[in-house]
């Protein structure tokens, strides 16, 4: 029997630097400590979600937890010495391992200085993403390069220290508001801190739903002889799924956790009828002939995102990127097509499809020896499409040790496909 996939519930959650004060000044038990606490009943409101959508049918695949920057609850007992990145990284995992949280964001970077610290988290555990914020200012449009250089620099560092999979854990993200269900960007952050200060009281956490929908693309875009056809089935199908899970989660909130919204993007599978690849090639295909990445491709991306944005007409409440994602090496057919010579995507086509889909550059395999100032570029460029057209766009750039531009990747792990490395230029 076919399930539905959910491919992340997650808990967004206010962390302060009194909880990591309480656990490294105070010397506290761990599980008598705040942080403890926070987290445990993180784990609490995930597993309740996670119970009922699977009593519904639905498979779950992973529960995560992202919190607000850790520049505001890590950083200042650092800064202020009274204790070191390392003891703190160490007290935080013994909790984390504690409860069982295996998906844990520490938030995002959104301080120049602060990038270098980066790298140096993530390293400590693979249960750990981050993000490197830039965010809009005013009507500017464009970042500042010596910023995009220094995340260009950390990717790179990251991959020394973590290996060629370290920056699956990590994003330079643009114009990405918080609830955002999927990792790396996901973050989150408590709406009026001036009451938060002013009281003891606890915000309450925040549940975000993503999916994992390459499986509804193939169906609604199968045997449509237009895009308003293929458009329309898809608004459809993810009308009454969104509104069942919506739903089921209204259910389960209470006084201390809201229902944050549904990242509905449309999010690829490794299997070949959950390849957003494959769906999008129902369309092209029976049309012109014409595989993902050659002309046309565009108008079909259109088409998904076109449906997705359709959705809060019908009462769903959205939140994310709520587009379509095309991540390279989480798709058996967008990988094959990037694999073929000559190949049918490059980088700049990823990024012009991005300017109509959702999510930016994701899982994408670059020479090992790129350096820091194309990185910067590819930075630059995501910002000003996020910037200038008000949308949220990241970037997960994969460094290849050793490979060169067109050579195989060589990744052993359950949640990739192989394919070639990617020109930078």
């Amino acid at each position: 029997q076919h399930k539905m996939k959910i491919r992340a519930i997650t808990c967004g959650l206010f962390l302060s630097a009194q909880d990591i004060f309480d656990v490294i000044e105070k010397k506290l038990p761990l599980q008598q400590c705040s942080l403890f606490e926070k987290l445990k009943n993180a784990m609490e409101q995930l597993e309740r979600a996670a119970s009922a959508l699977r009593a519904a049918g639905y498979e779950v695949q992973t529960t995560r937890v992202a919190v607000n920057s850790f520049e505001t609850w890590l950083l200042p007992c650092i800064s202020k010495g009274q204790s070191t990145l390392d003891d703190t990284m160490k007290h935080l995992i013994l909790i984390l391992d504690s409860i069982g949280i295996n998906f844990f964001n520490i938030g995002p970077c959104t301080r120049q200085e602060n990038i270098p610290l980066v790298p140096k988290i993530l390293v400590k555990s693979t249960k750990i993403s981050s993000s490197i914020l830039f965010k809009k200012e005013k009507q500017n449009v464009f970042v500042d390069f010596a910023h995009c250089k220094a995340a260009a620099e950390a990717c790179l560092t990251v991959a020394a220290l973590s290996g060629d999979l370290g920056n699956f854990r990590l994003c330079s993200s643009f114009n990405c508001s918080p609830g955002i269900p999927f990792f790396p960007a996901a973050y989150h952050e408590v709406n009026d801190k001036s009451d938060l200060s002013a009281s003891t009281k606890t915000p309450p956490n925040s549940l975000t739903v993503g999916f994992e929908s390459g499986d509804l693309l193939f169906l609604a875009f199968h045997g449509v002889k237009n895009h308003v056809t293929a458009s329309d089935n898809l608004f459809d199908i993810m009308r009454q799924v969104c509104l069942h899970v919506q739903s089921i989660m209204l259910s389960i909130v209470d006084e201390t956790v809201v229902f944050g919204g549904i990242d509905a993007s449309i999010n690829p599978g490794l299997t070949p009828p959950d390849s957003v690849g494959a769906g999008l090639e129902n369309l092209l295909f029976p049309l012109t002939e014409r595989q993902v990445g050659d002309m046309g491709t565009l108008a079909a991306v259109s088409a998904v995102t076109a449906a997705i944005k359709r959705l809060p007409s019908a009462g769903v409440q959205l939140t994310g990127y709520s587009g379509l994602m095309l991540p390279v090496m989480e798709d058996l057919v967008l990988a094959e097509r990037a694999a073929q010579q000559p190949p049918r995507m490059t980088l700049r086509d990823l990024l012009t499809f991005s300017a109509v889909c959702g999510v930016g550059l994701d899982t994408v395999p670059i020479p090992g020896d790129v350096s820091a100032d194309s990185l910067a570029g590819v930075y630059m460029e995501t910002a000003a499409l996020a910037f200038r057209l008000d949308k949220p766009l990241s970037c997960r750039l994969l460094p290849m040790k050793g490979k060169k531009a067109g050579d195989w990747t060589e990744v052993d792990s359950p949640y990739l496909v192989n394919t070639r490395v990617f020109t930078v230029v």
